[in-house]
């Protein structure tokens, strides 16, 4: 079994090969390819919860695997108002719930995204000025566009002519992507608008003008031709959070210290304050482990904890790839230390006392050569 330090540093090197070899994993590959071409057919959460398959497979994206038994309180997370503070997901302390509630949409399902609305109505303002068109005139339909998006649910919605609101929508649209000379061949663009852009063989994919292809991709209908609750952008991240996953619990079942460095290499970006490792037990038994405290540092006061993490560990400096390395190396370091690799263990360790194991040259000269948050 490889030591921590060498452990991490062989899958890190060229995380981008380390990711595609576990998503290529058949195992992984099938389930991903599941998700993927059946999470745009959900439209409720009841529909979710009972397809095993989609939901284990989307707890595991989001590190909430240990939870998966509990449909009942996920349900809670899912039924959740973001926007409301007091609202059950925002209460949990633990913010992959959040998370988790955020990247589906089943409260409100969502025709466009904000990036494609906003891609859409971009587009739109330079074709229409182009046109001669005004720019009050301009930013008056774009207003109602706006706010007339949130009553399409489906393809139909969209396609229907019989509807003012729905007919005005779709000639912004078809403007902006260039496809006002399709305006009367419905078939078309509902073929367009329920394509899996993840199959290269798709109906939009196949077409050779890529606007329409990026017609598709600024909404969000499923096959069906009804809202997804996740769009195919958070559909494509969820598979990628779930390959991340496999890695680290791959790496965890050989050294549990290399699953937790590459844990705080994913999570880094995001901290914020000590609070924000004091809040991830994960966190901080690393922090723990780097500060050389005991378990049992956890029963100070949560302020002291803030201020002795804060003196003693740089988070500006972790937000650098330079920072952030030499972090996670000292702290693989001394969790080889901690928890010395069986067969690291060779005639050339240092031996202080008889019965005592030591730890190697090379890895007493790494660790002086380490300091923290490059203090």
């Amino acid at each position: 079994m490889l030591s921590a330090p060498l452990a991490y540093q062989m899958i890190s090197r060229d995380m981008t090969a380390s990711l595609n070899r576990v998503a290529s994993q058949p195992a992984v590959a099938r389930d991903s390819e599941y998700y993927l071409e059946n999470i745009g057919k959900v439209g409720s959460i009841e529909e979710f919860l009972s397809d095993h398959r989609l939901y284990s497979y989307a707890m595991k994206a989001y590190g909430l695997e240990d939870m998966t038994y509990a449909k009942a309180f996920m349900r809670k997370v899912l039924e959740s108002d973001l926007s409301d503070p007091a609202s059950f997901a925002n209460k949990l302390v633990d913010k992959r719930y959040q998370e988790f509630a955020k990247a589906f949409s089943f409260q409100q399902p969502q025709a466009q995204t904000s990036s494609g609305m906003s891609d859409t109505l971009l587009r739109y303002g330079e074709i229409a000025s182009e046109a001669g068109l005004s720019d009050p005139m301009i930013r008056l339909i774009q207003t109602s566009y706006s706010r007339n998006i949130g009553a399409i649910a489906s393809v139909d919605d969209l396609l229907d002519s019989n509807s003012a609101a729905a007919d005005s929508i779709l000639d912004v649209a078809l403007m902006a992507y260039g496809l006002t000379a399709r305006a009367g061949d419905k078939e078309f663009l509902r073929k367009l608008l329920t394509s899996d852009l993840n199959d290269p063989e798709s109906f939009a994919n196949q077409q050779t003008n890529a606007d329409y292809r990026a017609f598709a991709a600024a909404f969000n209908f499923g096959p069906d031709g009804n809202v997804r609750v996740q769009t195919q952008e958070q559909a494509r991240a969820t598979r990628d959070a779930f390959v991340r996953q496999t890695l680290e619990v791959d790496a965890g079942a050989q050294n549990e210290g290399v699953r937790l460095a590459l844990y705080f290499e994913r999570k880094a970006p995001s901290l914020t304050s000590a609070y924000s490792i004091l809040a991830d037990p994960a966190l901080l038994q690393i922090a723990q482990t780097v500060l050389g405290l005991p378990a049992e540092a956890g029963n100070m006061d949560i302020d002291a904890q803030a201020r002795l993490i804060e003196s003693r560990i740089d988070l500006d400096e972790l937000k650098t790839p330079e920072g952030l390395q030499k972090f996670i190396s000292r702290f693989t370091v001394m969790w080889e230390v901690a928890n010395p690799t069986a067969s690291a263990v060779s005639p050339s360790v240092l031996i202080t006392q008889p019965g005592q194991i030591g730890i190697s040259a090379d890895t007493l000269m790494t660790l002086q050569g380490l300091r923290l948050g490059g203090r």
